[in-house]
Parts: structure tokens; C-alpha cells; sequence
């Protein structure tokens, strides 16, 4: 699979094994979907296919909503320990040209953001489980990062989105999970770094 084009400059993010970055495109979407499908099929585990379609569509809508330019996840792996997680990697603006200095703190004042590393270059927030309308019986757990891009004097960043699908109407406690995936998906953001030379 094509490795896709970054509009920011080069960095380093150090991926569980058996993750793979994909274009954030209709196209590489659809290939992941046939490739999890036959391995979950291969497995006998309706339940995870259909989980993992779910999980890749809400994905590519937000993709369509944002600039985005890659996705994260497992995928050769997968009949080991399938986690169901998706991670989106976008660009955002500030508004009208100026710094993203006045949606980060509104963040922090409405969302209860905070830095997820001791020196203070990731924003990060996450909201509660949420249904999503568009999927019956689905709901999604997100977390989001904010990095500022070298040189744009803090009018861009790169934007991370982790995307938990949460099953509903079910008897089990899917709490633990959900909680163990964001540790995860925090350990992997953390992990982040630019390039010596994009810094």
C-alpha cells in the first residue's frame, strides 16, 4: 500500500507492530476493509468484522471533515489481539489567518484539555462516549492531540484523532477496554517527535 504524502514536515511516530500508515483516501480505506474482512472471516468472528467496518467508515467521514492526510492502525496482526482503535492525522488552521493560541485555550477552558507530555508540545483532550447517529448500535470514544508545525509561528498543527468504536446495548462492561486503548493511544502519541531538521 502507498505510503501517503505528508503536508507537514517529516516526523517520527513509533507504531505497536503490525500497524500500518495508510493514505487517508476513499481508496485505501476500502483495501483496508477487504484485508481486516478476510482476515476476520478467515477467524469466524463476524462480530469483529463488522466492528472494524464500522470503526474504518466513521474514520474516513471524519477524514472527509477534516484536512486529513493519513491513517493509523493495526492490520497484519490482527488474528493475534485485534484492537479496535483508529488514529487520523489532519491539519488545522487558526482562524482568520492568526495563531491557534485562542482555540487551544478555549479548549482547555471547555473541554478540560491539558499537555500530555512533560514538555508541553502536545494539547490533549478527549470526550465521552458518544452515539453515532449514522451506525445503529455503534458509539465512539475520541481523543485528540495538538502539535504546533515548526515555522508556522502556531497558525497550523497536526491533529491526531483517536477513534475507539464503544458497542452499545450490551451486557459486558466495555469501560476497562475502552480505558486500556486510550492508555494506548497516549503512549503512542507520546512517542512523537519531528525530524532534527523540521524542528
Amino acid at each position: 500500500m502507498a505510503e501517503p504524502t505528508r503536508p507537514v514536515p517529516a516526523y517520527r511516530l513509533l507504531l505497536p507492530e503490525g500497524w500500518e500508515e495508510i493514505p487517508a483516501d476513499r481508496a485505501g480505506v476500502d483495501q483496508l476493509i477487504r484485508r481486516t474482512s478476510d482476515v476476520f472471516r478467515a477467524q469466524h468472528r463476524p462480530e469483529l468484522d463488522a466492528e472494524m467496518r464500522t470503526m474504518l467508515e466513521v474514520a474516513y467521514r471524519k477524514m472527509q471533515q477534516a484536512k486529513a492526510f493519513a491513517l493509523y492502525l493495526q492490520t497484519s496482526s490482527a488474528t493475534d489481539s485485534p484492537l479496535p482503535m483508529s488514529i487520523v492525522a489532519s491539519v488545522v488552521e487558526g482562524q482568520f489567518g492568526g495563531t491557534l493560541d485562542r482555540q487551544v485555550a478555549q479548549l482547555r477552558r471547555d473541554r478540560g484539555a491539558e499537555f500530555l507530555t512533560d514538555d508541553r508540545s502536545i494539547v490533549r483532550w478527549e470526550a465521552p462516549v458518544s452515539p453515532r447517529r449514522e451506525v445503529e448500535g455503534a458509539a465512539a470514544h475520541v481523543v485528540d492531540y495538538l502539535i504546533p508545525i515548526p515555522g508556522s509561528g502556531r497558525r497550523k498543527a497536526l491533529q491526531f484523532t483517536t477513534t475507539i468504536p464503544v458497542p452499545t446495548g450490551v451486557d459486558i462492561d466495555v469501560r476497562p477496554v475502552v480505558d486500556g486503548l486510550v492508555h494506548l493511544s497516549d503512549l503512542l502519541i507520546s512517542t512523537f517527535t519531528w525530524e532534527p531538521h523540521a524542528a
